[in-house]
């Protein structure tokens, strides 16, 4: 601290002086240490603002080059691409807003930042210099403190822009699917390693090409189309699942999974296609498609099997055993009648006898009817009219049948699986909906038979039931694909539950899975 009396002198500020107005002997102190890397190149026609750039830059730690008209500027960036260039508008011969266009279109140039110095300060100026390409604007007399605030600013910005351009290269490169960068006119201007081993392409052979190369003649038109599709996508957006089948370079065809999206790039936007080979992943799809397709085969062989099966037990116990049984109730009755009157103890015994008998004949009529109703013999909605009638006299609950087809034209085995599914799903419903009613429809629709089981009952949540595995759900199901069809369940808990079958009349198609 200063004693009594001490005089206080001000230090004088050079931070906030023009460039123009400070000697090279009294520049501002450094605000950070020098750092090295970063190169600037100074294009100015005014020898005092070279020298004196150069020097307060280099202070900074930057590497400085300069030149004194926009040509040989050019020339100094063609030799050593700089990292930033201060570039003044009022050049002789070329301007500054000309160097910049010709810095533009220079493949190694076009990225580096350049910041114009001009003593016109007005809009139309700076305008012209950002449509020009120009990255930032400063008006002279240059301020040091915003002259150099300005240059780190764009030079932190190139050098993270650069940084996550080679982060961008190695994922692009590094990525285990094959990835294309085109331009807007579909040209390929980059591709990634996988690219080239994938499609058995030099990359000096795809660079510059055609998109459409890649992909079959066949599909060549069809690709045009759907182009259409991609070129409306906003930057950040994608288009996934795309299939299509790719060619190689020696002609051999793969199929492909296709994820397009729009990047916006310093060098405009390019649409980017990522291509997955899946030809292994979908052969393997198609043999367990097949292979499920085996089982169900086999699933309905065995339905239809165990159906024969019912049927020639049916017969058997209701041809033969109730023969028996009613040729036996005839014998009793007659022996009833012969010598019941002489002995009153042996009528009663013969009556009893009967009685037992008849028990027995409705026993072998319920088993012969609960392995396979005799109304299926008369066709599918009788069938349903004795079930339904069936359902209401052992269950207790009002079940209605609404059949809104005169007649139903379908092969026995087919009948024979939608009454299974009915039987099913009002099995389902006696032991666990608490229904107070049932309504079943049957009607026809473009070819299709549509069945359809409804109740009032308390529902259940049915995807919970699905990823439990039902199998009673899923019994119905299979019976369903079985017969070229589906079936869906939807129920919500308190309000019921409702079962629709679809299948076709006659048909028989070979059950097609997505996957």
């Amino acid at each position: 601290m200063a004693g009594p009396g001490a005089k206080l002198t001000r230090r004088p500020r050079y931070d906030d002086k023009p460039l123009s107005t400070l000697p090279a002997e009294r520049l501002p102190p450094m605000s950070t240490p020098p750092r090295p890397g970063a190169h600037i190149l100074v294009i100015d026609d005014t020898p005092e603002i070279r020298l004196l750039a150069t020097v307060l830059l280099e202070r900074e730690g930057y590497t400085v080059s300069s030149a004194d008209s926009g040509e040989a500027g050019l020339m100094r960036a063609r030799e050593a691409v700089p990292d930033l260039i201060l570039l003044d508008v009022m050049l002789p011969g070329m301007d500054g807003y000309d160097v910049c266009r010709q810095l533009k279109t220079n493949e190694a140039l076009r990225d580096t930042p350049v910041i114009f110095m001009s003593a016109q300060d007005d809009v139309p100026a700076q305008t012209q210099g950002f449509t020009v390409g120009g990255a930032d604007y400063v008006t002279k007399p240059l301020s040091v403190p915003v002259l150099l605030s300005r240059v780190r600013t764009h030079v932190a910005l190139h050098a993270q822009r650069r940084s996550l351009e080679g982060m961008f290269r190695d994922a692009l490169e590094y990525a285990p699917d094959a990835i294309i960068l085109a331009d807007p006119q579909w040209r390929i201007v980059q591709v990634n390693e996988r690219t080239l081993d994938l499609f058995g392409y030099p990359r000096e052979a795809l660079l510059g090409q055609p998109v459409d190369i890649l992909i079959p003649p066949r599909l060549r038109e069809h690709h045009l189309q759907r182009r259409a599709l991609y070129e409306h996508l906003q930057p950040g957006e994608r288009q996934l699942g795309v299939s299509t089948d790719c060619v190689r370079s020696d002609g051999g065809e793969f199929s492909g999974d296709l994820s397009v999206g729009l990047l916006r790039t310093s060098r405009g936007p390019l649409l980017m296609t990522v291509v997955r080979d899946v030809t292994e992943s979908r052969r393997i799809q198609q043999e367990m498609a097949d292979s499920r397709q085996r089982l169900r085969d086999l699933a309905a062989q065995g339905d239809a099997m165990r159906e024969y099966e019912r049927k020639n037990i049916a017969r058997e116990v209701h041809d033969e055993l109730g023969q028996v049984l009613t040729a036996l109730r005839m014998d009793l009755t007659y022996a009833g009648m012969k010598f019941g009157a002489a002995d009153a103890d042996l009528l009663d015994r013969l009556q009893g006898m009967r009685v037992l008998v008849d028990r027995a004949i409705q026993g072998v009529r319920n088993v012969a009817s609960n392995l396979r109703p005799s109304a299926l013999d008369m066709g599918l909605i009788p069938a349903l009219e004795w079930l339904s009638g069936e359902f209401r006299r052992h269950a207790g609950i009002p079940c209605s049948l609404e059949v809104d087809t005169p007649t139903v034209d379908m092969p026995e085995h087919r009948a024979i699986g939608l009454f299974r599914i009915v039987q099913e799903s009002l099995t389902n419903v006696s032991r666990y909906a608490h229904a107070k009613s049932v309504q079943v429809k049957l009607r026809q629709d473009a070819g299709q038979l549509v069945l359809q089981v409804r109740d009032d009952g308390q529902g259940f949540d049915a995807a919970a039931s699905a990823r439990g595995g039902s199998f009673g759900l899923l019994g119905m199901q299979e019976r369903a694909l079985a017969l070229g069809g589906e079936l869906t369940v939807h129920s919500t808990i308190g309000d019921g539950t409702t079962i629709t079958a679809r299948v076709p009349l006659h048909q028989d198609p070979p059950v097609q899975e997505t996957t």
